[in-house]
């Protein structure tokens, strides 16, 4: 072939119509099916519609509005390279397929109304599958197109419900702020309203507190006075009974007897004629008429009168001459009748002693116990044989010494039901005057101890810190109900209190006290009751160098002192814990407790009797963790005054008597104390004891500081000035310049 055959005329030949064909299956067999396959991009879509939009559209093939040149006169034919470029940009550009609304048409009329010509039947048979091809597109077009259409309404939908909701709930948030702002409003009116009127009520309140508070410090003072008189006049008045029962011990006075020498028979002592007559003497005095043992008597006429009865003198004289024997004194003076007639008295009361419930008496009561070890033997029998076993010369004390080791007998074997009508008896002895309650000290504060210990030794093992255990309340069902420590207690701190005039007594008191018998009630396990009685009953035992329970050395005093302020400085912040099945302890018990334990904690350190003494504040400075404690305490109490509790009273009087407490002993003791290192014994305390120090020292005396007194300001102030430099002590005054102090 040659180069003009290359470029041969053939497609010049072909009519416009077969070369759109053409055109158009190449079109579809190349980009139609990547489009459908890759359906997903919105302009590829598009195309691919348009396409086929233009194939099911029935109209027809019309002419090009406008041809280029290349019309030839000869064939009458168009040229071929300008119709395909023609044709193609206007297909691009303007649509040269115009589509129709009616597109359920059949098909085969787009070939009926084709105008364009073609040779033979190949331009037929390409229209056909032309056909088909564009009926299966359409086919999938429209499926599609439903979906999209159902999936946009369904959007539409989804976006109108959306909106209204959307509306729904802003209409709802904007009524709830509306709300919302009333109640803000309301709430800050209310507020306003309630603070103004407590503060009218606590400014209407503090005059008659501080009225009440007034009143209270003067009955205080005057109760002290009445109960130290009242200790004075019952120590005169067994001074008198001890005196008058010397008095009545002595020999009874008896009639003194007549000289055997009567010779004037006057009516008048001779003593009194010898001094008014001494010129006479009483040896020239006429004696009687000597008697004969021969002589015979003279014999009484029937005439004379009656005999005249002599006198009894020389009976009485010899009865009475055995009291000249050495020894019979003392025996006259014990079986005086003033003594035994008291002695008769006292043991009448006792053995028809009875409980107040109970018309039988001890005896007919303690008939019907019997010992679990010793079943035949009433109690009662018991008690009377060892009786006749003592002879103290005292009804009442014998008594007492008998009971006791059956007392302490019955608690040891677990036999409680004679407990209460012991505890009776005990009480009714100690109410007797005239009986030396020195000789009822071994007896009676042994079996005390013990008997407090039956319930407290339950109590101190079930405490939390002894052991964990599922509930540190004690049961009630290891309680003995017939055991009262609370009236134990009270029975031992009655003696004390009646023998606290006598040196000696008290000595021997504290001698039968053990130790670890205060330790153990000393615990938050324990009844509050039975805690206050207990360092009531410690109050009594300060003695100028020691307090406490006598131990044998002084090491061993020393050991006991310092456990007793170790607890009673912990029981400080220590919570309480009632048996189980009580009510709890309220806020107003605990810190009444704690006030107990703080006068407790003064009484040691400045001993009232000798207040020169320094021997309690030196334990308190030398304690590893007291002062800390209680400044701790201090700092927790003062804290617990901004909540304004319903017992703010008791915790100023606490804020107040622990600054008196720890300022007294600093002043005795200050050089010797390292502050620093106490405080580091103890958590948080170094951080505490510089924040209550400051609070106190500027106060401001406001409502809840009003407790506050003007003196433990100053003493706080002091402190404060001592533990901190110059400089902090200016940035400290110029952060409170509203201070009470200024």
């Amino acid at each position: 072939m040659d180069d003009d055959d290359y470029f041969s005329d053939d497609f010049d030949s072909l009519p416009p119509g077969t070369l759109f064909e053409l055109e158009q299956n190449a079109y579809q067999a190349t980009q139609a099916p990547a489009t459908q396959h890759h359906g997903q991009a919105d302009e590829d879509a598009k195309l691919h519609a348009e396409a086929t939009a233009a194939v099911r559209q029935p109209a027809t093939l019309k002419q090009p509005p406008r041809l280029h040149s290349g019309l030839t006169n000869d064939y009458h034919t168009l040229e071929v390279g300008e119709l395909e470029a023609e044709v193609h940009d206007d297909f691009e550009g303007h649509s040269v397929l115009q589509q129709g609304h009616e597109g359920q048409q059949d098909h085969h009329g787009l070939v009926a109304q084709t105008s364009w010509p073609g040779p033979g039947n190949g331009g037929a048979d390409d229209a056909m599958e032309v056909d088909d091809y564009g009926q299966a597109n359409t086919n999938q077009m429209n499926a599609r197109l439903q979906q999209l259409e159902q999936e946009r309404e369904q959007m539409r939908r989804e976006l109108a419900e959306a909106q209204a909701l959307a509306e729904t709930k802003a209409g709802e948030i904007a009524i709830i702020r509306s709300k919302q702002t009333s109640m803000t409003r309301d709430y800050d009116r209310q507020l306003a309203a309630l603070r103004k009127a407590m503060a009218d009520e606590i400014a209407k309140h503090k005059v008659e507190v501080e009225a009440a508070m007034s009143e209270g410090r003067k009955l205080a003072a005057e109760n002290t006075f009445l109960q130290h008189d009242l200790a004075e006049e019952a120590h005169q008045l067994r001074n008198f009974k001890v005196r008058q029962q010397r008095i009545e011990d002595k020999a009874a006075p008896v009639t003194p007897r007549k000289s055997r020498v009567l010779p004037f028979r006057d009516g008048f002592d001779d003593d009194e004629i010898a001094v008014v007559s001494p010129t006479k003497s009483a040896a020239r005095s006429k004696r009687a008429t000597p008697t004969h043992p021969a002589k015979r008597k003279r014999q009484a006429s029937e005439d004379s009168p009656a005999p005249l009865e002599l006198s009894p003198a020389v009976e009485a004289m010899i009865v009475e001459a055995p009291s000249d024997i050495p020894g019979a004194d003392a025996e006259n003076a014990r079986k005086s009748p003033g003594r035994n007639a008291r002695d008769e008295k006292y043991m009448k009361r006792l053995l028809n002693h009875r409980l107040f419930s109970s018309e039988e008496t001890d005896m007919e009561a303690l008939a019907k116990y019997y010992f679990p070890a010793e079943p035949n033997g009433p109690i009662s029998r018991i008690l009377l044989d060892k009786l006749a076993t003592l002879d103290t010369g005292s009804f009442v004390v014998d008594y007492i010494h008998a009971i006791g080791p059956i007392w302490q007998r019955a608690m040891k074997e677990k036999f409680y039901d004679p407990v209460p009508r012991f505890m009776a008896i005990a009480r009714y002895v100690l109410s007797l005057d005239g009986v030396r309650l020195q000789d009822l000290i071994p007896p009676l504060v042994n079996v005390l101890q013990y008997a407090v210990e039956v319930n407290a030794a339950k109590r101190f093992e079930f405490s939390p810190a002894r052991a964990l255990r599922q509930s540190p309340q004690t049961p009630q069902s290891d309680l003995q109900p017939l055991v009262d420590s609370t009236e134990c207690l009270r029975l031992l701190y009655q003696l004390a209190c009646e023998l606290m005039h006598v040196k000696s007594a008290m000595e021997v008191f504290w001698g039968h006290i053990r130790h670890d018998f205060i330790l153990v009630m000393l615990h938050g396990s324990q009844p509050l009751k039975d805690i206050s009685l207990t360092m009531h009953l410690l109050s009594t035992s300060i003695r100028p160098n020691s307090f406490g329970p006598i131990m044998p050395s002084e090491e061993e005093q020393a050991a006991v002192q310092k456990y007793i302020v170790d607890r009673l400085t912990h029981m400080l912040h220590e919570s309480a814990q009632p048996d189980e099945g009580l009510e709890p302890y309220t806020v107003y018990d605990i810190c009444a407790m704690r006030l107990e334990v703080l006068l407790c904690l003064e009484a040691l350190a400045f001993n009232p009797a000798a207040p020169s003494r320094d021997h309690g504040s030196a334990i308190l400075s030398v304690h590893q963790n007291a002062l800390a404690r209680l400044f701790r305490s201090m700092h927790d109490e003062l804290d617990a005054l901004y909540s304004s509790p319903p017992e703010t009273e008791l915790r100023s009087a606490l804020v107040n008597g622990l600054m008196r407490l720890i300022f007294g002993v600093m002043r005795r003791h200050g050089p010797s104390i390292n502050m620093q290192d106490k405080l580091a014994c103890v958590a948080g305390s170094k951080q505490k004891h510089l924040v209550v120090l400051t609070r106190l020292a500027f106060c401001d005396g406001v409502i809840l500081e009003a407790g506050i007194e003007d003196e433990t300001v100053d003493m706080a102030h002091e402190l404060l000035e001592e533990w901190t430099n110059p400089q902090e002590a200016e940035s400290l005054a110029e952060a409170f310049p509203s201070s009470r102090r200024e």
